[in-house]
């Protein structure tokens, strides 16, 4: 991660390096849009909602509406092992406000996470906070921020770099 940062400083070359990482996150961007298009109608609507027949310990193996319980969930208020919506809970929680092992979305919380504002074992995102954080502000232990700010207790590698705690 130290190696990425001190790339990112350099501006000839952090042009190199983030062009595949924008060409994945277009591509994904798309696939998500085409992806979840036509679940949005259904899945947001208090009236319309799924739950698949097929159960797995007890829970749905798909269930989509408003509130959505199972093993693949998609809707608004998303409980599920997949878990895809507004408010999103789950071992892999994709949404606007996700909490789980693998969390992705606006605000994430989870051991890893990606997200805007990010908090977890391992954090990416513009606001990082975790053991290893990696965003334009990082908060943590070993905390990495390019052209950003970097607040570390072990190591900060930034513009800005600071250690909390000597």
């Amino acid at each position: 991660m130290r190696n990425l940062s001190e790339t990112l400083a350099d501006p000839d070359r952090g042009q190199k390096t983030m062009m595949p990482f924008w060409l994945f996150m277009i591509v994904y961007m798309l696939a998500i849009l085409l992806v979840t298009h036509f679940v949005t109608a259904v899945a947001f609507s208090k009236d319309q909602s799924y739950q698949s027949p097929i159960l797995i310990a007890g829970q749905p193996l798909v269930s989509y509406g408003f509130v959505a319980r199972g093993i693949i969930a998609i809707g608004g208020r998303a409980t599920g092992v997949i878990a895809m919506g507004g408010v999103a809970v789950g071992v892999i929680a994709i949404g606007g406000v996700s909490l789980g092992l693998f969390s992705v979305g606006g605000v994430a919380l989870g051991v890893a996470s990606i997200g805007l504002v990010s908090v977890g074992w391992r954090a990416l995102g513009g606001v990082a906070v975790g053991q290893a954080a990696l965003g334009a502000v990082a908060v943590g232990r070993y905390a990495y921020a390019g052209n950003g700010v970097a607040f570390g207790s072990r190591e900060a590698s930034g513009r800005q770099k600071e250690h909390l705690i000597e």
